[in-house]
């Protein structure tokens, strides 16, 4: 078949191509679609930063919510990219520019690089003059694709407080970092400290072998199980 659709069930019509009626209808679903995701990142990112400053674990909480039929929380993170979810609330806007709970979790999303470096800082101390790796140049992990990446921000708001940047990314050679403006780490360098941006698999288990002087490590998906000698700091928690 030239279109496959993942059986469900729970659906009022079989899952596939469905007549709206119109295209403004179609190009809503779209918009709305992952407008909604954005807005639910954004609340769940809103719940870390108050669950961070209320020594509360976020995840813990999140799980709970979500053991009731009705409640979707999507995970807390550094960053949104992609080509679609942090656009498309931005296309909406431009159509509907008094949807002010759009705009108040784009906003809010997009300030998590900057919160992130922050909550490094208060673990780490000011990283003026240190050396900071950040993990993943891609917007997410698995996929090669730097499309409104949050390294981007998260490299910028480092190298404005002082710090020196570097990027590792184990699916980007290193001219295609430097390609992207990065300069590129190698696991076994020496550096200060860590955020990781992107949950590519090679990240679940770090060393110090890995990150040699490293002594603490942002985790911006909540994704690393194990970090030998390095202190994990996680977002929401």
């Amino acid at each position: 078949a030239v279109l496959d659709f993942d059986e469900r069930p729970d659906l009022p019509r079989p899952n596939g191509v469905w007549n709206l009626g119109n295209p403004e209808a179609s190009e809503m679903a779209k918009l709305a679609e992952t407008t909604y995701r954005d807005v639910n990142i954004g609340l769940a990112n809103q719940f870390a930063l108050f669950a961070q400053q209320n020594d509360i674990d976020v995840y813990a909480v999140i799980d709970a919510c979500n053991s009731q039929p009705f409640s979707h929380i999507h995970r807390p993170g550094i960053a949104v990219g992609g080509h679609c979810i942090p656009i498309y609330p931005r296309m909406y806007l431009w159509n509907d520019p008094s949807a002010t709970v759009v705009r108040a979790a784009r906003e809010a999303n997009a300030q998590m690089p900057v919160h992130s470096v922050s909550r490094l800082e208060e673990v780490f101390g000011s990283v003026a003059g240190k050396k900071v790796v950040v993990l993943g140049a891609a917007y997410r992990g698995g996929v090669k694709e730097t499309a409104f990446s949050g390294v981007f921000p998260t490299v910028d708001d480092l190298k404005r407080r002082g710090a020196s940047v570097v990027v590792h990314d184990p699916m980007y050679t290193d001219d295609e970092l430097r390609h992207e403006g990065f300069e590129p780490f190698h696991f076994g360098e020496s550096a200060d400290a860590a955020i990781l941006q992107a949950d590519h698999a090679e990240y679940v288990h770090l060393t110090q072998s890995d990150l040699p002087g490293v002594t603490v490590l942002l985790d911006g998906r909540n994704y690393v199980k194990s970090a030998q000698d390095i202190k994990i700091v996680s977002l929401g928690k």
